[in-house]
């Protein structure tokens, strides 16, 4: 399993929940299956949270409205050869 795995699959389990409570844009903080709190800002969460915890071991994921604001769609037009 890759690091923060089982945090980012909760995550998505709640995130319609956190978005009700909360309101998308803010930022919460994850370890295992542990609410660490819920920030206004990424900054705020980094401090508040690698003060207690090593870095790389706790979630800090935006809150979105659903998985579809999350999504980013990337489109690379061919490039054609001139000739």
């Amino acid at each position: 399993m890759r690091p923060l795995e089982k945090e980012y699959r909760y995550f998505l389990e709640i995130m319609d929940d956190l978005a009700q409570k909360h309101g998308a844009g803010k930022y919460v903080a994850i370890k295992g299956h542990d609410i660490l709190g819920v920030y206004s800002s990424y900054e705020d969460a980094a401090k508040a949270v690698y003060q207690d915890h090593e870095k790389g071991t706790v979630l800090l994921q935006r809150i979105e409205e659903s998985i579809e604001a999350m999504t980013v769609y990337l489109h690379t037009p061919r490039i054609l050869a001139s000739s």
